[in-house]
C-alpha cells in the first residue's frame, strides 16, 4: 500500500503533527525511500541530510534526524605498567533532533532530546535531563536571528561543534573543564559581510546570549542574576565551504585558505554549579568570568584549530561545615592540526592542557593530554570510525601520575 494512501486513510483520527510523523517513519520502510514522494495533497516527503516533510501549502517543514555513538575505551595503570586498570563499553550519545519551521520559513525551531545517562546529565543533575535543545528563533533579517528557549551558548567553538562532528573521539580537556554549554534566555545572532563576495570578502558575526545562568532545563531562579556572553568573530578570508567554521577536519579540501579568530567574553552572576552552567552544586553562589580566544585555519585537507580558555572569580573555595567544593579557576590551551593522507582518512594529533589556580591546587587536579587519532570517514561526520590513543597526566600536589587511553568509537546518524 502507497505510504501516503495509508496516511489518507488515518486523516480523521490523527492531528497534523501526528501524521508528519508516523508518515516520516513510514518513509524508512518505504521501498523508494530515497526518492521524493508527493501525496495525493501535495504533502512531500524525502530523505536527505534527515527525513524531510514540507506540507502541501510550505507552511511547515519537518527535518527528523537520529544519531548515536558507540565507545570502547581502555586505560592503563600507568605510563610503564600497561596492565588495565579502567576498560569501559558505552553507549556514549543517543540523540533524536527535529528541525524546521512553521508559518513560514523566517520562523523556526530546533528541538533535541539526548537518551543516555551522559546525556542527561543524570550523575550531577540527579534527575534524567533528555531535553537538550528548545530553540525558537525568528530570521529579522537574512544577516540578523533572534531566538528564545533552551541551546548552547555563544562560547568557545569546540563546544559549539556538534559532538558528532568532533575531530577525536571526544572533546579535549579544555572543553570539558572551560565550557559554558547549554542554557536558557534569549540569543542575537548577527552578520556583516565587508563586500559583496560572501565566499572570499572579509567578514564579522557577532553573537550575544542574555541567560538565566543556571544550565539546562533549570528550575525557576529567584533575584536578578543572570549570564551575559558574547562572542565576535572574524573571517578575514570569507565563509569556510559547507559551513566548514562548524567542524574542524577539512572535509571540503578547502582550495584557498580560510581561517577565522573569535574572542568570547561571559560572566555568570552567583552561578550555583562548580562550572557555572554545569558541574556539581556548589555550598555558596560565586560569581564567574569566562573569556576563550579560538580560531580555525583549513587549506587543502590540512587543518589546525588553537583554543585558550580563562575562568576567573573572586573566591573559588565554598565551604559547608567541613566539607569544602570548588570551582575551578585556571587556564586551559587546546592545539589540535589533522590532515587528509588519503581519501577518506585523516589523521591528527593534539595537546591539551588545562591549570587551576594556586588555591584551588589542593581541591583539584591539573591535567595535559597528548593525543593521536586516526578517523575512516564513510559518509563525512554522519558515519564514521574513529580510534585515539591519549598520553594522560594528572597532576595532583604530591605528584604526577601518567597513564595511556585507548579509545574506540563508531558514529552513525541521519
Amino acid at each position: 500500500m502507497n505510504i501516503f494512501l495509508f496516511a489518507h486513510l488515518t486523516n480523521k483520527i490523527l492531528s497534523r503533527a501526528a501524521k508528519t510523523i508516523l508518515s516520516s517513519l513510514l518513509l524508512l520502510v518505504s521501498p523508494i525511500f530515497a526518492q521524493e514522494e508527493v501525496g495525493e495533497n501535495g504533502d512531500r516527503l524525502w530523505l536527505r541530510g534527515g527525513i524531510n516533510f514540507l506540507d502541501h501549502d510550505s507552511t511547515m517543514m519537518l527535518t527528523l534526524r537520529f544519531r548515536m555513538q558507540n565507545q570502547a575505551s581502555l586505560e592503563s595503570r600507568s605510563a610503564s605498567d600497561l596492565s588495565i586498570k579502567d576498560a569501559q563499553f558505552t553507549i556514549r550519545r543517543v540523540r533524536l533532533r527535529m528541525n524546521g519551521f512553521v508559518v513560514n520559513p523566517q520562523l523556526t525551531y530546533l528541538l533535541q532530546l539526548g537518551f543516555t545517562r551522559g546525556d542527561a546529565d543524570f550523575d550531577n543533575a540527579q534527575f534524567f535531563n533528555v531535553l537538550r535543545d528548545a530553540m525558537i528563533i525568528y530570521r529579522v533579517q537574512p544577516n540578523l536571528h533572534l531566538g528564545i528557549g533552551q541551546g548552547k551558548l555563544p562560547g568557545n567553538r569546540e563546544r559549539v561543534i556538534s559532538s558528532s562532528e568532533q575531530q577525536f573521539v571526544d572533546r579535549s580537556i579544555v572543553n570539558r573543564t572551560f565550557n559554558l554549554d547549554r542554557d536558557v534566555g534569549i540569543n542575537a545572532y548577527y552578520t556583516h559581510t565587508l563586500g559583496n563576495n560572501v565566499a572570499s570578502d572579509p567578514r564579522l558575526s557577532l553573537r550575544l546570549a542574555l541567560t538565566t545562568g543556571l544550565g539546562r532545563n533549570p528550575a525557576p531562579r529567584i533575584g536578578n542574576k543572570l549570564l551575559y556572553a558574547a562572542r565576535l568573530s572574524f573571517f578575514p578570508f570569507g565563509n569556510f565551504s559547507n559551513n566548514g567554521d562548524y567542524y574542524v577536519s577539512d572535509l571540503a579540501f578547502e582550495q584557498t585558505p580560510k581561517f577565522y579568530i573569535a574572542a568570547v567574553a561571559a560572566r555568570n552572576d552567583n552561578a550555583l554549579r562548580s562550572a557555572g552552567t554545569i558541574g556539581l552544586a556548589l555550598y555558596e553562589p560565586r560569581s564567574m568570568d569566562n573569556f576563550f580566544i579560538d580560531g580555525i585555519f583549513k587549506y587543502r585537507g590540512f587543518s589546525f584549530y588553537g583554543e585558550f580558555a580563562r575562568r576567573s572569580m573572586a573566591d573559588p573555595i565554598t565551604r559547608e561545615g567541613a566539607s569544602v567544593r570548588a570551582a575551578f579557576a585556571g587556564d586551559g590551551l587546546n592545539l589540535q592540526a589533522g590532515y587528509f593522507v588519503a581519501e577518506h582518512w585523516e589523521v591528527s594529533a593534539r595537546y591539551s592542557s588545562v591549570e587551576p589556580v594556586a588555591e584551588v591546587k589542593p581541591f583539584l587536579n591539573g591535567q595535559t593530554q597528548y593525543t593521536l587519532c586516526l578517523t575512516r570517514f564513510l559518509n563525512g561526520h554522519r558515519v564514521k570510525v574513529q580510534s585515539d590513543l591519549t598520553y594522560n597526566v594528572l597532576r595532583t600536589l604530591a605528584a604526577e601520575q601518567a597513564s595511556w587511553i585507548l579509545r574506540f568509537q563508531v558514529e552513525l546518524g541521519l
